[in-house]
């Protein structure tokens, strides 16, 4: 794999506020070998000319399910619960082979709307991965568990994660298999230690969904007689455990969260459609705790478009909280780079020697300029059709805005077909 070299570049590198106003980057097999405003000696490298555009981390959608690109516009205008019964009786036809195809174009679209990396949970074991094989999407993939059909439902599926861990783990140093379970509501106490124990034994996060509606919330305590997530944390989490949405949280639930380590991924656009509430984000920073962004998925956002996230997770928390300093610009940014990065443990989302070499290339736009702040230009001006390269494991994926590794029009006349005969 040729070395890249990134010139006429302006850096943010998401690494202590540094910011090269006309500077490059030399990527070197997997990682960045150099950031700085000389301009390095790199023989036999391809070249990108930025042309003065923003050079940026790739972004880290932190929860997502691409095996969902088929539920795009279907069941719209409800609320999560009654989402979920449509949703659940169409999953039931699903197999990997459809869950590929369905991954397939969402990862096409994760890579050029600027994301480096996806964290996703689905009901598959090899559908989601062969396609983030194939795209070059860096990605963490689980095979989520349930257990609503009793022991031998929770037994296949425990076998189905674990044979996804054993064929995918590591592969090409992108892919990781990450311990996950549904919910709460959808889960025995015995299902829950029995991922939280594959989590353990594996060194990964625990992953799941958590205190996403005031429904689900008011369910748990009368199930248990506390919260999703004070009972979360009653059952020896690993060190770490990703938890998407916490759109209903107390301060107590945020203080077992900072004490615990359980890391919320906030989902604004999804949380928003379904009518679930807005996770108090401030209050989330203001207590210590780091929040990932993620878009969720196709069927509830209803695209990928973690620039969009990015903007609405910010002014949301500025409207809600009536404080136009909550969620400031590079605080967002951050939260879908450097808190993305954290959460799923890889040495990524910061332009910086020794780091992954996932990197964006914005187009250098009349309508991004003039730069008085460039956080704020990523947060609140830029879109994803101002994504040029997106660079993720070292390999250009995404070159002037299309993505190379995924056949987009075979993709998508396929899931069209493929739609017409399951819904």
């Amino acid at each position: 794999m040729k070395d890249i070299l990134i010139k006429n570049a302006h850096i943010v590198t998401m690494d202590d506020g540094a910011v090269y106003r006309n500077g490059c980057v030399l990527i070197s097999g997997t990682e960045i070998k150099y950031v700085g405003e000389a301009l390095v000696n790199a023989d036999n490298a391809e070249v990108i000319d930025a042309r003065g555009g923003i050079v940026m981390p790739g972004l880290v959608n932190a929860h997502t399910h691409l095996g969902m690109s088929c539920f795009r516009s279907f069941a719209s205008d409800l609320p999560l619960n009654k989402w979920l019964e449509r949703i659940f009786k169409i999953e039931d036809k699903l197999d990997d082979q459809l869950i590929y195809h369905f991954a397939l174009i969402a990862c096409a679209e994760a890579l050029e709307r600027g994301s480096a990396c996806v964290n996703d949970m689905y009901l598959d074991v090899t559908g989601t991965a062969r396609a983030c094989l194939e795209s070059g999407v860096r990605a963490f993939i689980s095979r989520n568990v349930v257990d609503a059909d009793g022991e031998a439902g929770l037994k296949r599926r425990l076998a189905e994660l674990e044979e996804m861990y054993k064929l995918y783990n590591g592969r090409e140093g992108r892919i990781n298999v990450l311990a996950s379970a549904h919910a709460e509501y959808t889960c025995s106490e015995n299902a829950l230690r029995e991922v939280i124990s594959r989590a353990k034994s594996w060194g990964s996060p625990f992953y799941i969904h958590a205190s996403e509606t005031v429904a689900e919330v008011q369910g748990c305590m009368e199930r248990h007689g506390v919260s999703p997530i004070k009972w979360l944390a009653s059952l020896g989490l690993p060190e770490s455990t990703i938890a998407a949405h916490c759109t209903v949280v107390s301060r107590e639930d945020m203080s077992l969260m900072l004490e615990h380590n359980i890391i919320p991924v906030h989902n604004p656009v999804s949380n928003l459609k379904l009518a679930s509430g807005i996770a108090p984000v401030k209050l989330m920073l203001e207590t210590g705790i780091k929040p990932a962004l993620g878009t969720d998925g196709n069927g509830s956002n209803n695209n990928l478009d973690m620039f969009r996230e990015l903007f609405t997770a910010s002014v949301l928390q500025k409207g809600y909280t009536l404080d136009a300093q909550a969620l400031d610009a590079y605080s967002a940014v951050e939260m879908a780079t450097v808190n993305g990065a954290a959460a799923l443990g890889y040495k990524g989302g910061r332009i910086k020697e020794g780091f992954a070499a996932d990197v964006l290339v914005l187009y250098p736009s009349l309508f991004l300029e003039p730069v008085h702040d460039v956080y704020g230009i990523i947060a609140y001006s830029a879109e994803s059709c101002d994504v040029r390269y997106n660079i993720v494991n070292g390999r250009v994926l995404v070159k002037e805005g299309e993505c190379l590794t995924v056949d987009k029009e075979r993709a998508a006349a396929r899931l069209k077909e493929l739609c017409a005969a399951l819904f």
